[in-house]
């Protein structure tokens, strides 16, 4: 039984509920009416809300009569929908995008009545991106290969049929290992990871060096600093923008990080909030003066491979799980400081895993302002870490420019973590 409003005589409540139900159709039909104009459809920009309304009208008839009445409704509908795409398909509209899109929308109408506004309205925009981007899409189908079918294949693995085998409980002499916990971690990293590498198919590298700067970051700046480095000996006229591009992927990952953290913990993430926002700030500021602004200069595709591996998955895991011993082994043995030391340890292996194990730290053993300072040790390492490679990986020019680009980055959370411990 669906969901309903605890009064329809509520004519403000109703009124508002129409409303949305327009402009939830009004969203698809503004869409549908750009695409009109290169294929002959249905529905456009007025039909669209229309179909809406008559949802949301079949929803309310429903509720003073009965779901028999709306199950009419509804196949008169579907009725009309078919005939439209009988005499579309003899012309040779052979599709069913339009024809799905009229159901979905209808149906949107009545979920609104329904009192499910937030979801018909996060329905209806998901929508509007599938059918707005639909070039795109279909160059991404076409760039889909074994590997990443394989990737898919294994994602669903290690979700559906490995995470339910996994015991929920803690093990170990500090009771910290959890091994469900462990590999819901994994499967969130991993699908971060996929999610940035799809963007990035799907976009396309010729968007330059800007744009897979800011998608590796959301992935993993490590990697992605690691990838320019090498590129930088092939491409060494790109060599300045490469260090630039190093430099805003490594200030991509402080919101990174923060978001991760405040997906299991609000008041956590709050507390990392400015310093976080001031490291990014300053990180981007940095890159930006770095970058050379020359129009000569043109991004070349740089290769990526799907970042979803099994074995790296699993070795994840084991990470999490370590740096979530050690830290509790540390702060039996040494108290706060010993969850410092960890952090270090944290920072230069991993720093998402670093960042969770101190979310699962927090809310059982480490007041929140040690982990939160444990969260800024290991970013200022993993900073570290990434010039490292730069200045040592890569061609002459991006040693140099890579140094003065994470310089700044440097310079300001050493100086918060020194402030932190004065």
């Amino acid at each position: 039984m669906f969901q309903q409003i605890s009064s329809e005589s509520n004519v403000p409540m109703l009124w508002y509920k129409i409303a949305i139900t327009i402009l939830v159709g009004l969203l698809v039909g503004i869409e549908r009416e750009r695409d009109k104009k290169s294929s002959k459809l249905f529905a456009g920009v007025r039909t669209y809300p229309l179909i809406a309304t008559l949802g949301f009208i079949a929803a309310f008839v429903t509720s003073f009569t009965s779901y028999a009445v709306y199950a009419a409704i509804f196949l008169v509908f579907g009725l009309l929908v078919a005939i439209s795409y009988y005499f579309s398909s003899l012309k040779g509209g052979i599709g069913g995008t339009s024809e799905i899109t009229h159901f979905l929308v209808f149906l949107l109408g009545s979920l609104i009545f329904w009192n499910y506004i937030l979801l018909a309205s996060a329905t209806a925009i998901v929508i509007v991106i599938f059918l707005t981007f639909k070039s795109e899409f279909r160059t991404f189908a076409g760039k889909v290969d074994d590997e990443d079918i394989y990737a898919v294949i294994k994602f669903a693995l290690i979700t559906v049929i490995i995470l339910p085998l996994l015991p929920d409980q803690t093990y170990g002499p500090f009771n910290v290992l959890n091994p469900r916990k462990i590999w819901y971690m994994v499967i969130l990293i991993s699908a971060i990871s996929f999610v940035g590498y799809i963007l990035f198919k799907l976009l396309g590298a010729n968007k330059g060096i800007f744009l897979l700067s800011i998608l590796g970051g959301t992935a993993s700046s490590t990697a992605t600093t690691l990838s320019f480095a090498g590129q930088s000996k092939v491409l060494g006229s790109l060599s300045k923008n490469l260090a630039a591009g190093s430099v805003l992927a490594s200030s991509v990952m402080f919101p990174r990080i923060l978001f991760i953290i405040f997906l299991f913990d609000y008041n956590f993430a709050a507390s990392l909030f400015w310093p976080m926002i001031i490291f990014t700030v300053v990180g981007a500021v940095s890159s930006y003066l770095v970058w050379d602004k020359s129009d000569s200069k043109q991004a070349h595709d740089i290769e990526l491979t799907n970042p979803f591996k099994l074995m790296f998955a699993i070795k994840f895991g084991l990470l999490f799980g370590a740096i979530l011993f050690v830290s509790a082994a540390a702060n039996h043995y040494f108290g706060n400081e010993g969850v410092y030391y960890s952090s270090i340890f944290g920072g230069l292996a991993d720093l998402d895993a670093m960042a969770l194990s101190m979310v699962d730290m927090v809310q059982k053993l480490i007041p929140l302002h040690v982990a939160s300072v444990s969260i800024i040790i290991a970013s200022t390492m993993n900073t570290i870490v990434k010039t490292l490679i730069a200045t040592t990986l890569g061609s002459k020019e991006l040693r140099k420019y890579s140094f003065i680009g994470f310089l700044p980055i440097l310079l300001v959370t050493i100086g918060y973590l020194v402030i932190e411990f004065i």
